[in-house]
């Protein structure tokens, strides 16, 4: 019986792989062996726990030591082939009959890694869970997104997050001003400064964000009692909370 290029060995006891040059086996302790034998008998279905343990009785084993087994033998099997057994949330493992493809990400954010690409995602959710529950908003608000302004000797961009159309005018010259700010930067640090002002002026929140530096992805920031006063914003604040260097 094989798992891919891995025999399953039952005099053995072992998983030998066969697809190298040099063999390597990987010695199953009792409980493994039991495991993947249960696995192999019902290839292409979803075994659960409990029918596992009572298909092993009287061997008495416990979920946990189910669970130890199962990431064992996928640890052997290596990140290339450990994909064959999957672990079914709240129902149990399947052993598939063919070799289950990997996703493949093509897109423009392939540059950066899974976990940043991720944390970004749960930036922006909060920015706008942020807008949903601090600014003052109607059943019929709508979100506007203005133009997007350049900083000047940069490749980077300011956008403004508006939680109503009514707050463009108030706030524009000032998110222009803060993009001014940020050209007197010798360099900026982010791609993307998104900046969503609270209505009435007292809270601004700021998320950036940089494809190209996949260490720092992302960065979010609040800032509290603004009292409608953006003088605090000079290029030593800006280079003291890290927009620029």
């Amino acid at each position: 019986m094989y798992i891919g290029p891995y025999r399953f060995d039952l005099a053995l006891r072992e998983l030998i792989h066969t697809g190298s040059e040099f063999a390597s086996s990987f010695k199953l302790s009792n409980i493994e062996f039991l495991v993947l034998h249960e696995l192999m008998l019902s290839r292409g279905r979803v075994v659960s726990t409990e029918s596992m343990c009572e298909s092993l009785l009287p061997t008495v084993v416990s979920f946990q030591e189910i669970s130890v087994a199962v990431t064992n033998i996928k640890r052997f099997l290596g990140s290339e082939h450990s994909a064959w057994i999957e672990v079914i949330g709240k129902q149990g493992y399947l052993l598939h009959v063919k070799a289950k493809e990997r996703p493949t990400l093509t897109c423009a954010l392939c540059a950066i890694s899974i976990k940043n690409y991720v944390l970004c995602l749960i930036l922006g959710i909060m920015l706008i869970i942020f807008l949903a529950t601090n600014l003052k908003t109607t059943s019929d608000i709508s979100l506007s997104v203005p133009d997007k302004l350049h900083i000047k000797g940069s490749d980077s961009i300011v956008v403004a997050i508006y939680s109503d159309d009514k707050d463009k005018p108030k706030y524009h010259s000032r998110v222009k001003e803060l993009a001014l700010q940020l050209s007197l930067c010798d360099k900026v640090s982010w791609q993307r400064i998104y900046v969503a002002p609270s209505s009435d002026g007292d809270k601004l929140e700021f998320v950036m964000n940089h494809l190209a530096d996949d260490g720092m992805a992302c960065r979010n920031l609040k800032v509290k009692n603004v009292a409608n006063d953006w003088s605090f914003i000079n290029k030593e604040w800006l280079e003291e909370v890290g927009f620029c260097d």
